[in-house]
């Protein structure tokens, strides 16, 4: 090999040497960059993460306390008069110190209905609901207290970006959701309420209807109510088209379809207990003049005709019918000052026929004698035994009416009228049946499904 060709091999050497030395410095600060790249990647990943498991936490905790607040809230409407009070606002403060939100009182905004940002943990009570406008079901709903709470919460990578802090929102609602606000509530609900033939009507002071499932309606047929009708699952309306009356609020022509189910109202009441024996259990045709006494009834109570008899106030327990034949009279000269009677039938009905007359009330304020607050005439859950009302009765009936397994039929009458003397009515009923001719007439106005009077018969229940 020649000396010109060792050089040539030597000096690729030393340019090798050098071109890899300079490559591997190259290398060595683009891996530095790369590294820091990397972890400030890294770093802002945990910090996003801690970020999110932070706001999780933080907005499980709130939501808990809205819901505890509202809850506590919802509890109170009854003694605040459906408004916010004092009361509301101090059991809804309470129950945010039992939370573990704060130990400090927070002194609640009330009736604002829109969101603004705060400095602290903020808190506004409002009755009705009306953060969410009108996507809201219970917007305005007085018998729904709506809490809402606000607290800064401060971020690690938001900082980065200039936001160190944005405001966690919880609210919540509580209280007796199916009565409806417009027009003062609901005072009919059944799984199907059927117009049986033509020219039947409802007439509705003060409250609405709600139909569960199936209804039917025929020519002639009407409502009347400043609230309104309605109806979760189907209605056919037959010859209804263009021959019924439907005078509704809410600026409703006719029966409204909802999307929003609502259960039955009552269902969640516990039926009272079977009480001694009556002291008068055994006179089950009694004469007229008779003050019939509460208790258990192991037989029914049949009124022959013409005959008067009087129901002292407190619980009849039925183990069959109370019938009141044509021209007998049932009243309750004591069902004054709050005191009134239930009827309550784990067999049997309440069954008043042609030309009785009826006149009772259920205890709204003293429930002596194991007596349910507005329960009038109240059927055993597993009781189907329907109730009819002839059209030639004289019936005045305060109070509710709730047959949960059962079926009220108002019979034929042409041009007669029910039910029209009664100040607080409500029904709640498997199925209603409307004949022929016939005009209910159910004054709502104190006597809600979901509480006349400030009481609350409904399901008390968190919602939203």
């Amino acid at each position: 090999m020649s000396s010109q060709t060792i050089v040539r091999i030597s000096s690729h050497l030393r340019f090798g040497r050098t071109f890899a030395s300079r490559f591997m410095r190259g290398e060595s600060g683009q891996a530095v960059v790369f590294s820091a790249m990397c972890l400030t990647t890294l770093m802002g990943a945990m910090a996003l993460a801690v970020d999110v498991g932070s706001i999780h936490y933080q907005q499980v905790q709130l939501q808990t306390a809205a819901d505890s607040a509202a809850i506590a809230a919802g509890l109170e409407l009854g003694n605040c008069s459906d408004a916010v009070c004092s009361n509301m606002q101090t059991a809804a403060e309470k129950a945010l110190v039992e939370d573990g939100i704060t130990s400090s009182t927070v002194t609640p905004q009330v009736n604002v209905c829109t969101l603004s940002a705060t400095s602290g943990l903020g808190m506004i009570i409002n009755v009705g609901p009306c953060m969410l406008g009108s996507s809201d079901p219970n917007k305005g709903n007085a018998h729904m207290a709506e809490v809402v709470l606000t607290e800064p919460q401060s971020t690690i990578f938001g900082a980065l970006f200039g936001i160190r802090t944005f405001n966690l929102m919880a609210r919540a609602e509580a209280g007796d959701a199916y009565v409806n606000s417009s027009g003062g509530g609901n005072c009919i609900w059944t799984n199907g309420l059927y117009f049986n033939s033509s020219n039947g009507a409802f007439n509705l002071t003060g409250c609405g209807i709600y139909d569960n499932g199936t209804l039917q309606t025929n020519s002639g047929d009407s409502v009347t109510s400043n609230s309104t009708f309605l109806y979760y699952g189907s209605w056919s309306p037959n010859n209804c088209n263009s021959s019924c009356t439907w005078t509704l609020g809410d600026s409703e022509t006719q029966p409204t379809h909802t999307t929003t189910q609502q259960a039955d109202p009552l269902a969640s009441l516990a039926a009272p207990s079977q009480p001694a024996a009556s002291s008068t259990a055994s006179d089950t045709t009694p004469n007229s003049g008779t003050t019939l006494q509460p208790g258990y009834y192991a037989n029914g109570i049949n009124l022959n005709s013409n005959v008067s008899v009087n129901l002292a106030p407190g619980l009849y327990y039925m183990n069959g019918s109370i019938n009141v034949d044509s021209g007998a009279t049932l009243t309750c000269t004591g069902c004054t000052g709050g005191q009134g009677v239930t009827l309550y039938f784990v067999n049997g009905s309440f069954q008043p026929n042609s030309s009785a007359t009826v006149t009772l009330s259920a205890p709204t304020t003293d429930a002596t004698n194991n007596a349910v607050e507005n329960m009038l005439i109240w059927q055993s859950s597993s009781n189907s035994s329907g109730m009819d009302m002839d059209a030639s009765t004289t019936v005045t009936l305060n109070g509710i009416i709730y047959l949960p397994d059962a079926t009220l039929t108002f019979n034929s009458g042409s041009g007669t009228t029910v039910n029209a003397g009664a100040t607080s009515t409500a029904i709640d009923a498997e199925d209603i049946w409307i004949d022929s001719g016939i005009t209910v007439n159910v004054n709502g106005s104190a006597g809600l499904l979901g509480g006349g009077s400030g009481q609350t018969l409904g399901s008390f229940a968190l919602a939203e």
